[in-house]
């Protein structure tokens, strides 16, 4: 167990170097104000950030699993200890009353002194004296702030407490703090009880340029009390442990701003300019003062700790047990959350310290880079629940413009830029060490291996400290393979380089392996046949309506004589892998990436064997599927809007091959569907298919009521049904002169917010059912039954039972009767 106790000194000594670095160097005051050299980005732009981003994504997740602890057999055990609510909740009321009473006794008494030195004519004394009656007098003003504001809070933005949620037995819901323009019911944000403690944080303020070692007890005592007050609410259930967050963050911000407002508003112009760097400021004819601007260590351990406590904050939280079965963080899992957070920033200052060993532009170039993957890879897997596995890294690859544009948002374009901004910030105004030096070789091969002893150090720390806790670690690492995916911003450089190094696209135009040297068509027609091999997109079972589902999303093929397969499961959880998958030989049972790219897909066989094949596309792409066939966009003016068609065009497509099939040998038409391709559910339907409503019209999902998402996900199953229905009716409907059949199999699911999942692309071995299970639907007429001799009774006995998309490719050779060396019957559904 990680602990104080055993954490060696080592550790402490370099946690100490870190907290040094990136805090202002101890400088006399500056003679003219006699403020004490302070950082305008820690002091207020850091607060604010935090407070805001605590304000609009609220942890609820980690606050539930933490106040999990607390309740038991329906109630709160420590709301009844008498001793708690005295010592831990009246307590430090008392003693921040007794302290600010002391302090205004302090200022009549420096105002008393202040007016007897005048009238004695000392004006050195009453200058002393009337310096300390203006902080006596800001220390006053700032704690009633705090307080008022603290009050303010509570009664305006409608955030219940823990005991009222329905969590916990309630009736309230767990809600994000509204806006604060007049009182509601809640009154649970912030926390006051921890504000008792916190709002004596101004003393910290009034002391730190004439006493800083006085100022310093006055501000761990004030973050003791207001902790203790705190934490002791949250094990009564009256708050939130966010919520004493939310606390220090406002009493600190109102001090700190109206300290400087006070006490140095003149240099406030001078910190805003060298915000934007050192030559900002020199080209602004400035002078730097210490505080102003940032030096190495500041960049290396503030980047590093960005990295981990921001873009690392997913699997710190599941670490911490947010994310386990019982959803309960208890001591054991926050000390292991913790101890990884201290490994990672010191693995990630090694790092760090080893770009510095390029030159200037080289290291800027590599923060920034690391900075945008990781605010990316972070905000993918906040919103989406997304992990960069190599998986999501191709298909991010795979993914073209149109569909890119569909994951940008509002929301998601605000997410990715508060977590970029800030360490944005850092990398490029931030001074950087120069890693190419003049005087020679050998200066710069010490410099260099003394930037490397560095980073090896920091490196060795880090391990030293998981060491200290390896087996948790290990174990939770060994529980969940995700978590080492979500380590930002090295997943994303890993998942890549061994994507492009190991993976090949599947669209990549290479030499395919021929699988059977001689397929043969056996069929004999004497009229068009035609089979309509329909490729659906995100449709997932749970959802389909002939599987049983709650909503009627299949009205129109329950209307017609389909046969429905409920238990299909997918080859993959993405189109990338999906669909050049079940176009192959090769299926999930013995799934070989390499071979399946690198062999002939059915569309190719089945040209080779004599069959007229064309492959329709209304999506991004075949993924290498359509290889060696006739293949076309679809393209249909009334169904096309902005360049982006509706499945509707599809139908127009089979209405157009209908009138041009031949004769004497059938015709497979592949059909590759839009379908519910997400996020933009809501776009995947037409007005006339849209029964459920409201929709979720934003890319951002997680920022939707999930009924929302559910609905326009709905609606665009309700399309799909349409359109297939459209097609089978539009074949029924030539039957007096084609012989027709229609299989319609999805690539893969969906999740739709499930476990805090959305979309897909989830690696095959962590997967949930939304994602890999799919629907499928088989329809034909009495012509092509008698033509090809498909037996119904055997689809319908097959069609019960267990079915993987590997029986595609074996399914379709049956039903054109193509004889081939790679037909295996176990997997022909029609036998």
């Amino acid at each position: 167990m990680l602990s104080i106790e055993n954490v060696s000194s080592a550790p402490i000594f370099a946690m100490k170097l870190s907290f040094s670095a990136l805090s202002v160097c101890a400088c006399a005051p500056d003679p003219q104000t006699g403020v004490r050299p302070w950082s305008l980005a820690l002091w207020l732009i850091l607060p604010l950030w935090c407070l805001v981003w605590l304000w609009t994504n609220p942890p609820h997740a980690f606050d539930l699993a933490v106040e999990r602890n607390f309740f038991a057999d329906g109630g709160w055990p420590w709301h009844a200890m008498g001793s708690i609510e005295f010592w831990l909740h009246f307590m430090p009321k008392v003693a921040s009353i007794v302290i600010f009473l002391c302090i205004a006794a302090g200022a009549f008494f420096a105002l008393h002194c202040a007016r007897a030195a005048r009238a004695r004519g000392d004006g050195e004394a009453a200058a002393d004296y009337e310096a300390g009656l203006k902080r006596t007098l800001y220390a006053l003003a700032a704690g009633l702030l705090c307080v008022t504001a603290v009050w303010w809070l509570k009664e305006s933005t409608g955030v219940f407490c823990p005991w009222s949620v329905e969590a916990f037995g309630g009736k309230a819901p767990v809600k994000a703090p509204g806006l604060p323009f007049f009182a509601q019911p809640g009154r649970c944000w912030p926390s006051g009880a921890a504000g008792s403690g916190f709002c004596l944080l101004p003393a910290y303020f009034m002391l730190r340029d004439a006493k800083p070692r006085l100022a310093k007890l006055a501000l761990l005592f004030a973050m003791a009390s207001g902790l203790a007050a705190g934490i002791a609410r949250c094990m009564t259930g009256a708050h939130f442990v966010s919520h004493v967050a939310a606390s220090f963050l406002i009493d600190w911000t109102i001090s700190a701003l109206l300290y400087v407002l006070v006490f140095d508003r003149a240099s406030i112009s001078r910190k805003v300019i060298a915000l934007l760097g050192p030559k900002i400021l020199t080209a602004s004819n400035l002078e730097a003062r210490p505080g102003d601007l940032l030096p190495w260590g500041a960049v290396l351990f503030g980047t590093a700790a960005w990295w981990v406590l921001f873009f690392d904050a997913p699997m710190l939280a599941h670490l911490a047990g947010v994310g386990s079965a019982s959803g309960v963080a208890t001591a054991s899992t926050l000390t292991l959350a913790a101890g990884a957070a201290l490994a990672f920033i010191f693995i990630s200052a090694a790092l760090i310290e080893l770009f510095a060993l390029f030159p200037r532009r080289v290291c800027r170039g590599l923060l920034l880079v690391s900075n945008i993957t990781g605010a990316a890879a972070f905000a993918a897997l906040y919103l989406y629940g997304t992990t960069m596995t190599p998986d999501m890294v191709r298909n991010f690859i795979a993914t073209d413009s149109r569909e890119a544009l569909g994951y940008l948002s509002g929301r998601s374009a605000c997410v990715f830029l508060a977590a970029l901004i800030p360490v944005l910030w850092l990398g490029l105004v931030g001074e950087i060490p120069n890693g190419r030096l003049k005087p020679g070789f050998g200066k710069a091969a010490l410099k260099a291996l003394g930037r490397t002893g560095k980073a090896v150090g920091l490196a060795a720390l880090g391990v030293a400290v998981i060491g200290l806790n390896f087996q948790s670690f290990a174990g939770a690492m060994r529980q969940d393979k995700t978590l080492r995916y979500q380590i930002a911003p090295v997943n994303v450089f890993y998942s890549g380089l061994r994507t492009l190094a190991a993976d090949a696209s599947p669209e990549l135009n290479r030499p395919r392996i021929i699988v059977d040297p001689a397929p043969k068509l056996e069929a004999k027609v004497t009229r068009p046949a035609v089979l309509v091999v329909v490729v659906g997109e995100t449709a997932r079972a749970q959802n389909w309506g002939l599987n049983g589902y709650a909503r009627d999303t299949t009205p129109e093929l329950k209307t017609l004589p389909v046969l429905n397969f409920p238990h299909v499961t997918a080859c993959g959880t993405s189109t990338d892998v999906s669909l050049p998958c079940m176009m192959s030989r090769i299926g999930r049972s013995d799934y070989n990436r390499e071979r399946i790219l690198s062999e002939e897909q059915l569309p190719a066989l089945l040209h080779r064997a004599g069959v007229n094949v064309l492959w329709v596309d209304n999506q991004s792409g075949c993924k290498g599927a359509c290889a060696g066939v006739p293949t076309r966009q679809a393209a249909d003016p009334k169904n096309c809007p902005d360049g982006e068609c509706m499945d509707a065009a599809l139908v127009d497509e089979l209405k157009r091959e209908l009138e041009v099939l031949p004769a004497d040998r059938p015709t497979v038409l592949f059909l590759h569907m839009m379908g519910s391709h997400g996020p933009a559910y809501y776009r995947r339907s037409d007005d006339a298919r849209k029964a459920f409503r409201p929709e979720c019209t934003d890319a951002d999902l997680d920022g939707c009521p999930r009924e929302t998402v559910v609905n326009a996900y709905d609606n665009s199953i309700r399309y799909t049904d349409h359109v297939l229905a459209e097609m089978i009716r539009t074949l029924e409907g030539a039957s007096n002169r084609i012989d027709a059949g229609l299989l319609y199999l999805s690539d893969h699911g969906e999740s739709l917010g499930e476990s805090g999942l959305f979309l897909h692309g989830a690696p095959w071995w962590m997967a949930p059912a939304e994602q890999t299970q799919v629907p499928a639907v088989f329809w034909m007429n009495d012509g092509w039954a008698k033509t090809f001799h498909i037996s119904r009774e055997k689809l319908r006995a097959r069609a019960s039972g267990e079915v993987t998309q590997e029986s595609l490719w074996h399914t379709v050779l049956g039903l054109v009767n193509v004889k081939s060396t790679t037909y295996r019957p176990e997997y022909d559904l029609t036998r």
